[in-house]
């Protein structure tokens, strides 16, 4: 599959079936938690587009969801805005969050390459993140600016499902999308659309 390159998206304007997928095929999909998911998300998208935030549209889920404990997997690096969005979250929700460095050791300890040669630096521990919201039971995890690879780390690892709430991108104001939108970063990436110089 290369759906992102392709040319007419008829997929989404007439329902075209690229693998020839019965709607029972689909339907199997779909089930217990799973189906319930689908069914908020599809409400949340529904009733609230191009009129709240994900912040907001994220409690709207998790309220259809009936959910009530949340958990927050933050970046250190994003404490005070995890600090604003835990106060958001804990009107509607229990609140457990925790920070990338939780239980940390030094980068030394499992051969991790530092950021600056010879620092001792403390690595961030996503899977004790994981496990510290698995045991507080969370029904929902939210991430916060978790470092590429440590988010994956974090998500295989919860056993709640996680939705990302802020992309990490320091260059980039945590908007990733900005290199995609700006024709310079366009450029220097070499993804000119064609035709543009």
């Amino acid at each position: 599959m290369k759906c992102a390159q392709c040319g007419h998206k008829n997929c989404y304007k007439i329902g075209q079936n690229c693998l020839g997928w019965s709607v029972e095929d689909v339907k199997e999909q779909y089930h217990g938690r799973d189906l319930e998911m689908m069914q908020a998300a599809a409400c949340t998208e529904g009733r609230y587009y191009l009129k709240l935030t994900r912040l907001e549209e994220s409690v709207e889920f998790a309220k259809l969801l009936g959910t009530k404990k949340i958990g927050l997997a933050f970046c250190i690096g994003l404490a005070e805005e995890a600090k604003l969005i835990e106060a958001y979250f804990a009107k509607f929700f229990e609140v457990h969050s925790v920070c990338c460095k939780v239980c940390a050791v030094e980068k030394n300890h499992l051969g991790l390459e530092p950021i600056k040669d010879g620092a001792k630096e403390v690595m961030c521990n996503p899977k004790v993140q994981a496990a510290v919201l698995n045991k507080e039971a969370t029904e929902l995890n939210f991430t916060v600016g978790l470092c590429v690879g440590h988010d994956m780390l974090f998500t295989s690892a919860s056993t709640a499902p996680v939705s990302c709430l802020v992309a990490k991108d320091r260059v980039m104001a945590h908007n990733p999308l900005g290199a995609i939108y700006s024709r310079y970063w366009r450029r220097k990436l070499g993804i000119l659309p064609e035709g543009q110089v």
